[in-house]
């Protein structure tokens, strides 16, 4: 079975680097930088995956893979960051960074003043949504840029090596 998973996920892979599209608006899309990478790399992907984890806008993923194409990260890892904020998760995730621009504005909460309107109808859009999308925005796009920053720190200049050297050295004492 994992065999076979393999075989698909090159099959796809191969796909993907042959596309016409791709190549012809993406033309350094082949590059090894954006499928393998380095360190520095995967940083910016962990930076691009995390701040478009955090915007509430549709298509975040792809948004995220063309926007680490722009700044040469990692693709999958920015898709796959990306893809943290589904349709389970985000209203959690955007309700934090509301309350965090609410936070951040100092302004009221208001969006649970709106108690009995249908959240996305056209009541809400017209009474509710023009009071709170600054906090909304302004939250969810400060706490992205936080949350990036502090990936890309943690991939960019966290030694990975060492930890990897020092369970090497525990396994050979255990056995």
């Amino acid at each position: 079975m994992l065999r076979y998973l393999r075989f698909k996920l090159h099959q796809i892979g191969r796909a993907t680097k042959r596309s016409a599209f791709l190549n012809k608006y993406f033309p350094r899309f082949k590059d090894r930088v954006y499928w393998a990478g380095d360190r520095s790399s995967f940083a910016r992907a962990g930076f691009v995956g995390c701040f478009c984890m955090m915007l509430p806008i549709p298509f975040q993923m792809v948004f995220g893979s063309v926007l680490a194409y722009y700044v040469r990260a990692n693709i999958p890892l920015a898709t796959a960051l990306a893809w943290i904020t589904n349709p389970l998760t985000m209203w959690p995730i955007w309700y934090g960074g509301y309350m965090f621009g609410t936070w951040v504005l100092g302004t009221p909460d208001l969006f649970h003043a709106s108690q009995g309107i249908v959240i996305g109808s056209s009541e809400w859009f017209s009474d509710v949504f023009p009071h709170i999308w600054m906090p909304f925005f302004i939250g969810n796009a400060s706490l992205g840029l936080l949350f990036g920053s502090v990936m890309y720190l943690l991939i960019g200049h966290f030694n990975f090596q060492w930890i990897r050297a020092k369970l090497h050295s525990l396994r050979a004492h255990k056995g």
